[in-house]
């Protein structure tokens, strides 16, 4: 995976299934070559099951909107869809609701829609190489894997299973609270924590503002663990750095918890 060049168009795939929706993002370099910066996969539930084929296509798109806000914000971004998920919800003959929420929410954005025949990258078949067929359920992203590892080289793995709801950004910060209170209690006290949102680890830095109030209590909770370590470094590592603690907690959503 690749950082994105600033200025420079966005390339944003989306799709659905029946089960799942999923996103990827995108960018071509000076040779016109596509480099994939980020994708996600979630399972869809209970209502958004659902939901027509094309209000699932909107779903992607929000969520990718969710997920990619501080990639996309700056830039154009050209989505590659079958179907423009805007054009959709704007000949409507009356938009209430939720359809009316994804309406503003896509409207803060630039972005152009171009049918897949457009574009022959090769993050279109890494997004379909990632995405569970309709008869399996996966999770990539948002049950947390936890990796440490000692100066000596030894390695402690660890997973867990959330059974609440939550958003994304509060997953990250779930995720980061278990490496601080599992360091803790190995007794560690200089760290290295190394995690692929870019977005968390600049707001622990205090590179960025905490803007959502939802957070405040997750922020507060991390910085008390923190005080607990003579020294603690926070860093950014791409994803393919991690493929061990994605492993983990992609087991973990595929092991069935009984009681509470």
């Amino acid at each position: 995976m690749k950082s994105p060049v600033q200025g420079r168009p966005l390339i944003l795939y989306t799709s659905s299934s029946d089960v799942s929706i999923g996103a990827l993002l995108a960018q071509e370099d000076e040779e016109g070559i596509e480099h994939l910066i980020y994708y996600f996969c979630r399972t869809i539930r209970d209502a958004q099951m659902r939901y027509p084929k094309a209000e699932r296509a909107c779903l992607a798109l929000v969520h990718a909107i969710h997920k990619f806000r501080h990639y996309l914000l700056p830039n154009i971004v050209v989505l590659v869809a079958k179907a423009d998920s805007k054009k959709f919800l704007l000949l409507k003959p009356a938009l209430i609701g939720r359809m009316a929420k994804w309406l503003l929410q896509m409207s803060e954005f630039d972005i152009a829609c171009v049918p897949p025949k457009a574009f022959k990258g090769k993050a279109v078949a890494d997004l379909l190489a990632s995405f569970p067929g309709e008869d399996i359920t996966m999770l990539h992203e948002e049950v947390p894997g936890v990796v440490l590892v000692s100066p000596s080289g030894k390695v402690f793995s660890h997973s867990f299973k959330m059974d609440f709801h939550y958003t994304n950004n509060s997953a990250e910060y779930e995720a980061f609270l278990l490496r601080l209170s599992l360091s803790k209690q190995a007794g560690a006290m200089y760290l290295e924590i190394r995690g692929d949102s870019n977005l968390l680890v600049n707001k622990m830095n205090g590179v960025y503002s905490l803007k959502e109030v939802t957070l405040v209590s997750f922020r507060d909770e991390a910085q008390q663990l923190l005080t607990h370590f003579s020294d603690v470094t926070i860093v950014h590592t791409g994803r393919t750095n991690k493929r061990h603690a994605d492993c983990l907690a992609t087991h973990a959503y595929k092991i069935q918890f009984e009681g509470s």
